[in-house]
């Protein structure tokens, strides 16, 4: 470690230190109410009105109707002692959205303070204040244990580990509906890019998660809440703009509550401009549109139709230290001039709008039953290139793509004034050696979910429920741009397991290649919660049953017998946790999972042909958390210890990322690893202007297995060989396993508040990659990650004139401007020279102001 890095890790960890010993020294003036901050928040919801949803694990009632309007309570700053002064500033808020308390019991959305389970709730205020050109995942970034980047720095392309796992272990929720792909388990964030501005809260619940509905919750579960309409009409707008030049604005109107229960809201927004790294412009609209009713004190019914059609220029190249320090931060080999025009070779597009309806019902005191049914029909692609010898990305001229050349090189191989009949006869050779195309794809995605919950006595929840998801995709390729080329030959002969078929293999702008098949999914789940609860218990426990249906389509590879047989699996979880409270301030919790979850899709057809693969086996997951919560006057001390046993892992090469030729195709099936750490987290509220936070997270992560991997061919998808890969003991890659953070916020006026913090990461290891370990020799550790730390500061100023409210703000992010790696793929020698993946966003900043009124 260099010098400068262990003076930063030394000041962090002095720091931290100072902060818990103050925090400690703070609760011997502890007398008289308890505060309870939430993790991100000084406001915690009152837990009769919030915790235990119906579907987690245990149930608490939802409250009568009959007030038309749901509130949600809060408790502010309970009792403050500064010094020999005691100020009581005790107040209770209302928020008048309607419906929303029930949404939020319905979405396993719970309560942080007493939730056996280890939670941390971004509020609506802490979202509005950091959201400036920011995704979802990158919220969440000073939350211990999770690791959130832009990764390539184009817009939407987040990425987030919690833990140490990856995408596909996390469970996301958008009110109470699992989000995640089933084919492959992946989140795509851009496709709900512009919805930051309409979403209430977001709740990260680590290890086994709060719903029985998050099957693959093993890193954890992130549940996103969307607003509902407001009781009293009001409107808000906003503009937010970045120094790099990326802008967005918004609006969102609520037509009041009437008096027969109608309400309304709807928002749109819209983000454009240029990204952070060269190339990469963004246009992404969003809209949110929510019609509540309610019935009667028994029903209520809640419609939500939102969506975010977007494009953006994407990264999506790896880059070497070289190249970094060559052409600096912003570099994007992805691009260049062709007719004195910028051309990326690879742009996102899509418009996935999902429609729900919820319907609450509470036939009486003791019984409550909430469903849900969703529709979404997807559709979009990005641009894509087909290549036959040396790649349109290898064509270089000062760091840029030199598309010339390939134009060039295009016009020599097929000339330029062929007739149809001639370009056949001429054939394979004849044809372009590179082309643009859009891979193109749909979805249609439509579900139930119903869950009952009965409660006897105080004591008791019992809840049970069944959620079922049905799941058609499609993928199709077409050509957009010849490049100079008369034709590409599609060598079905090699390529396609029909062979030719009668099919004519030259192509022109329009005709489809290499790529027309779909999948259809049914999965069906089924469980039952428990919860007994008195002053001093809280014991939740949980059983899941799951199963699913795949089967797979492909008009490239066959011609009559277009469909594969079914691929049906099975799979369950049980789920525990228990919180003992030792006093007023101190409390003690523990939970474990158990899994046997059912494979994607993906893994099921891993060949790109209709073949499935053999001797497909579920994950096994055994997850367990220890924790202790020790609450005072002036703040909080939370401290967990975790364990996760991961079995049978498979991991698939993303097939939707650009191939270049340092990439491979391929499956491992059969990796085991071992995730244990521990999580600190401490708030202090030092005065009534200040307030501090710090967090630290120590784990360790390891593969425990040698396997194989299956390695494909990149256009065809056909297996090409299996291959040894010697894995045991390797450190899980692609996240940090020590994370330092520090908070603050000081408030200088009345309105007027700033706030800073201070990210440290180390000991973050490279992916290894399959092909770099074939060798049973080579045990050497991937290329770790330079440790490194980031400061970033903000300052907001709310400012209410009359009905108006006008809030400004401002951020500042890499302040001292710090040049560190955040993602990246081992190579060869495992050191930097070979190592290929994405650097940080140098210095930035973004301001914005929002009005409400």
């Amino acid at each position: 470690m260099k010098k400068r890095e262990k003076t930063l890790l030394s000041r962090g960890l002095t720091l931290c230190v100072y902060l818990l010993v103050c925090t400690l020294s703070a609760t011997t003036t502890q007398a008289g109410n308890i505060l309870h901050y939430g993790s991100n928040s000084q406001t915690t919801r009152d837990s009769t009105k919030v915790d235990n949803p119906t579907e987690s694990m245990g149930s608490t009632r939802i409250g009568n109707n009959s007030k038309v309007n749901s509130k949600v309570d809060s408790t502010v700053n309970s009792r403050v002692d500064y010094g020999a002064t005691s100020i009581d500033t005790t107040r209770r808020v209302e928020t008048t959205f309607v419906n929303l308390n029930e949404v939020i019991l319905s979405a396993s959305f719970v309560k942080e303070r007493q939730s056996p389970l280890r939670l941390t709730t971004i509020e609506r205020g802490e979202i509005e204040r950091k959201a400036i050109g920011l995704t979802y995942p990158e919220l969440l970034k000073e939350v211990p244990g999770v690791y959130a980047t832009s990764e390539t720095g184009s817009y939407g392309d987040a990425k987030i580990n919690i833990r140490g796992f990856k995408q596909e272990n996390i469970s996301v929720m958008l009110n109470g509906i699992p989000i995640s792909g089933l084919v492959t388990g992946n989140m795509f964030w851009n496709n709900w890019l512009g919805l930051i501005d309409a979403t209430h809260s977001i709740q990260v619940q680590k290890g086994i998660g709060g719903s029985m509905l998050s099957d693959n919750s093993v890193g954890g579960t992130i549940n996103i809440i969307t607003r509902t309409a407001d009781k009293d009409p009001s409107a808000s707008a906003g503009l937010f703009f970045t120094n790099y030049g990326q802008a967005k604005s918004f609006i969102s109107v609520n037509s009041g509550q009437s008096s027969k229960g109608w309400a309304m809201s709807a928002m749109a927004s819209y983000a454009w401009g240029k990204g952070y790294p060269d190339a990469t412009d963004v246009s992404s609209w969003a809209y949110l549109v929510n019609i509540s009713k309610v019935i009667n004190s028994k029903h209520s019914l809640l419609f939500t139709a939102l969506g975010s059609p977007e494009r953006h220029q994407q990264r999506s190249a790896r880059l070497s230290a070289t190249e970094i320090e060559t052409y600096g931060l912003h570099y994007n080999k992805n691009w260049g001039y062709l007719n004195d025009r910028a051309r990326n070779i690879s742009e996102n597009f899509y418009h996935k709008p999902y429609l729900t309806l919820h319907h609450l019902f509470k036939p009486n005191t003791k019984t409550e039953v909430s469903s849900a049914v969703y529709l979404s029909a997807g559709h979009g692609g990005g641009r894509w290139s087909e290549s036959k010898g040396k790649r349109i990305i290898d064509y270089r001229k000062d760091g840029l793509i030199d598309w010339d050349a390939v134009v060039a090189d295009n016009v020599q191989i097929t000339g330029s004034s062929q007739g149809a009949q001639a370009l056949s006869l001429q054939g394979a050779q004849g044809s372009a050696l590179n082309i643009l195309s859009d891979y193109i794809a749909g979805h249609t995605q439509a579900g139930f979910k119903s869950n009952i919950n009965y409660n006897p006595d105080s004591r008791w929840s019992l809840g049970a429920g069944v959620h079922y998801q049905y799941y058609y995709t499609w993928e199709k390729e077409i050509i957009t741009d010849l490049l100079g080329g008369n034709y590409w030959y599609e060598d079905y002969a090699t390529k396609s397991m029909a062979g030719v078929a009668g099919r004519n293999p030259v192509k022109v702008v329009g005709d489809y290649i290499r790529t027309n098949n779909g999948k259809t999914i049914n999965h069906l789940t089924l469980y039952s919660t428990a919860n007994f609860r008195n002053e001093m218990w809280d014991i939740r426990l949980g059983a899941s049953a799951m199963g699913s249906s795949n089967r797979r389509w492909d008009k490239y590879n066959y011609i009559d017998n277009i469909y594969s047989e079914s691929a049906d699996a099975a799979g369950y979880s049980f789920k525990a946790g228990v919180t003992r409270k030792m006093s007023m301030t101190t409390s003690v919790y523990l939970n474990a999972g158990l899994y046997s979850r059912v494979p994607y899709n993906d893994v099921f057809f891993s060949s790109g042909n209709n073949n499935i693969t053999d001797d497909v086996k579920n994950e096994k997951n055994l997850l367990s958390e220890v924790g202790f919560r020790y609450l005072f006057q002036r703040g909080s001390i939370e401290i967990t210890g975790y364990y996760a046993l991961w079995k049978n892992k498979s991991i698939i090469s993303n097939p939707y990322a650009q191939p270049d030729n340092s990439t491979l195709r391929y499956m491992i099936r059969g990796l085991d690893a071992l995730h244990y750490g521990t999580e600190i987290n401490a708030e202090w509220r030092a005065s009534r202007k200040l307030k501090l936070n710090a967090s630290i997270s120590l784990a360790r992560w390891n593969w425990k297995n040698d396997v194989s991997a299956n390695i494909y061919d990149d256009y065809s998808g056909n297996l090409q060989g299996v291959v040894n890969v010697y894995s045991n003991n390797l450190p899980v890659g692609d996240a940090p396993q020590t994370q330092l953070n520090l908070i603050a916020e000081f408030t200088l006026a009345k309105g007027l508040t700033i706030n800073a913090d201070w990210r440290y990461n180390a000991r973050m290891y490279a992916d290894f990659d399959p092909k770099e370990r074939q060798n049973p020799n080579d045990r050497v550790d991937p290329f770790k990650v330079p440790d490194y730390s980031v400061t970033n500061a903000g300052l907001n100023w709310n400012i209410g004139r009359g009905k108006l409210n006008t809030t400004l703000y401002a951020n500042v992010n890499n302040i001292f401007n710090s040049k560190y790696i955040e993602r990246g793929k081992d190579g060869s020698d495992h050191t930097l020279n070979s190592f290929r993946g994405f650097w940080g966003i140098g210095r930035n900043a973004g301001a914005g102001v929002r009005f409400q009124f």
